[in-house]
């Protein structure tokens, strides 16, 4: 499998703090016309930020979407719960196994403002490589995870 990009753990020490979050994800939400409704902090799981943005649509109201940020990995990513109809609003267990979404707008505000490269769905769609860096030995083998962004942006305890 053909990497685009390098996948590292994140020292402990070098993990991003709530403030740290909110001062990406603000602008960004700016940006694109969307309001931060919440942010969701990792803990034991999920190991990722979840901003809660609502993005206004042409025929819509607005459309729930989330910018992750994994705190194992350092990776950012757009997305979606598989099945947005039924996921509760603050229920942020919705966000296992998420649908992975390109945003223009936000990878772009990202790589503006930030410097920061959103992964792309294609990418976070790929098989988990067989030297996926681990913070505890054996997890991918234990939880078998699907796609790549189902391990970078995981729920394991």
């Amino acid at each position: 499998m053909e990497r685009v990009r390098e996948i590292k753990l994140v020292p402990s020490g070098q993990r991003l703090s709530l403030a740290d979050i909110r001062r990406i994800v603000h602008p960004v939400a700016r940006h694109i016309g969307a309001r931060v409704v919440a942010i969701h902090e990792p803990g034991i799981t999920p190991n990722f930020h979840a901003a809660m943005l609502d993005e206004p649509q042409l025929r819509e109201k607005s459309r729930q979407i989330y910018l992750l940020h994994s705190d194992d990995y350092g990776a950012w990513a757009v997305a979606v719960p598989q099945d947005p109809q039924r996921a509760p609003a603050y229920n942020w267990f919705h966000l296992h196994y998420p649908q992975f979404l390109d945003h223009e707008g936000i990878a772009q505000a990202m790589a503006d403002f930030h410097g920061i490269a959103v992964w792309s769905s294609y990418d976070l769609s790929m098989a988990v490589p067989s030297d996926f860096p681990q913070r505890a030995p054996n997890d991918i083998a234990y939880w078998q995870p699907p796609r790549l962004g189902d391990a970078m942006f995981n729920w394991w305890d």
